[in-house]
């Protein structure tokens, strides 16, 4: 299992041309690299991943110290015989690197080689096996190893133009995006930059057999993929952007400039480089949207209630303190409504749990077309529900609570049933932001003023005024 792992030979890993660029190219993996020259092994960068391993926080501190001050005693003499004929040995050894104040088993494959300058570097891969987890997750870890794999593919080809030198560049701009409207801007721009040198890129999405335009770099195209000059040569590239799971819903169009297709033509060596390298871009670009769709579901997971679809308490306690001190920033009334099901459990007692789900579907449905869509609102917990009413006066807060009561006694639910159970109605708690008040203490107030209005009897509510 371990050699199956680590069959990726070092001479497809990066070396640069000078030690100021190396932690840059060393970051992009996530196994720990390191660079070493001299008998001694004396260090020349390592990267991130290994600065973190061994517990490290500044980079100066390992630099031209000896790698064998980091191995233990005993492996010392299995890691300096590793490639020592020139090449990479194919199958790792298992050694001891010091990890704290501890030891710590890891697999390490690596050799000589010499950089672009003709000095003698040594350079060592580290692996660490560990049980990946399940599910969603599961498949975020493997998306982000296929980008690696994508990057290790790019970097393979880093030193032969300034084309190809620009490909990791690429994927590391891409590693800070947050939302697809912000990826296609940057790889967009990136991709007609000066460094590739591609011109009319555009975005396209796939449903069906229809073709919709989302990002272009070139005016002449029209929202239906046609060009002014109609012309389709080979000059013009579409590459698939291919999903985990084989599908292609977003497609890169490009076109590769005229003297450049031409030098392609005579020399079939450079067009098949080219190739990959126009392959490892699409594949950096899709593994990068890939995991952009998974963050986004588990943003959603995060924050939503999976029964009612709005948000959940979590969400409400992150976006009640930001309307707090936007409150204060901007110096506009903040309001909370807090109301709770009367006769809920009655519900779930005489008509089961399902059809009490049910009635929460509904009643959150209710809500959200009540309240504006400034308004957040939140499902507390069982049949608790939270507004916040940013701009919203105390007094603004009483009308619509008010209108609120009014208009839930006359809605129908679960087309009648309810009356089975008995009445259901709504107790209500409103309060406003006060000077000196967190959201918190904001919350809990309105919390007791529900609790009150339920004492006096329910179907009512109490406002807090704070005098």
């Amino acid at each position: 299992m371990t050699r199956s792992i680590l069959q990726t030979r070092s001479s497809e890993w990066p070396l640069p041309p000078d030690p100021g660029e190396s932690r840059l190219l060393l970051d992009l993996f996530p196994d720990p690299l390191i660079v070493a020259r001299g008998p001694s092994r004396k260090v020349l960068a390592v990267n991130r991943a290994f600065m973190e391993l061994v517990g490290v926080s500044d980079h100066s501190e390992m630099r031209d110290s000896p790698l064998t001050d980091w191995i233990h005693g005993d492996d010392r003499h299995r890691l300096l015989s590793l490639g020592g004929d020139g090449e990479s040995d194919p199958i790792p050894i298992m050694i001891q690197i010091r990890e704290g104040d501890s030891w710590r088993s890891v697999a390490l494959l690596g050799g000589r080689r010499l950089s672009p300058h003709g000095d003698e570097r040594w350079v060592y891969r580290l692996k660490i096996l560990e049980e990946s987890g399940i599910g969603l997750e599961k498949q975020m870890r493997e998306q982000r190893k296929r980008a690696s794999e994508a990057v290790r593919t790019s970097l393979r080809i880093f030193h032969l133009t300034e084309k190809i030198r620009m490909a990791p560049r690429l994927s590391a701009l891409l590693i800070g995006v947050k939302d697809e409207s912000e990826f296609y801007e940057r790889a967009g721009q990136l991709l007609s930059s000066e460094g590739l040198g591609y011109r009319e890129v555009c975005f396209w999405s796939l449903q069906g057999d229809q073709k919709n335009l989302i990002w272009s770099e070139n005016p002449q195209v029209d929202t239906n993929g046609n060009r002014d000059d109609q012309d389709q040569s080979e000059s013009i590239r579409s590459l698939p952007l291919v999903t985990g799971s084989g599908r292609v819903e977003r497609v890169l169009e490009l076109r590769i400039d005229a003297r450049e297709l031409q030098l392609l033509r005579e020399a079939p060596l450079l067009m098949e480089w080219h190739e990959e390298v126009l392959g490892t871009i699409a594949e950096v670009l899709a593994l990068t949207l890939e995991n952009l769709k998974l963050h986004g579901q588990l943003e959603q997971q995060a924050l939503l209630d999976p029964l009612t679809g709005i948000s959940n308490r979590l969400h409400l306690t992150s976006q009640l303190e930001k309307e707090v001190l936007r409150s204060r920033r901007e110096e506009q009334p903040l309001g909370l409504l807090f109301t709770d099901l009367d006769g809920f459990k009655q519900i779930n007692d005489v008509l089961g749990h399902l059809v009490g789900d049910q009635l929460l579907i509904e009643v959150s449905e209710f809500l959200s077309r009540y309240f504006r869509e400034s308004d957040h609102l939140c499902r507390y917990g069982g049949d608790e529900f939270v507004v916040i009413m940013p701009g919203s006066t105390l007094e603004d807060v009483r009308k619509k609570a008010e209108e609120l009561l009014e208009a839930f006694r006359k809605h129908i639910f679960l087309g009648g049933r309810t009356d089975e159970a008995g009445k259901l109605s709504l107790s209500l708690g409103i309060t406003q932001l006060r000077p000196g008040m967190t959201g918190e203490e904001l919350l809990d107030e309105a919390d007791s003023a529900l609790y009150e209005a339920k004492r006096n009897g329910k179907d009512c509510l109490v406002v807090v005024r704070g005098d």
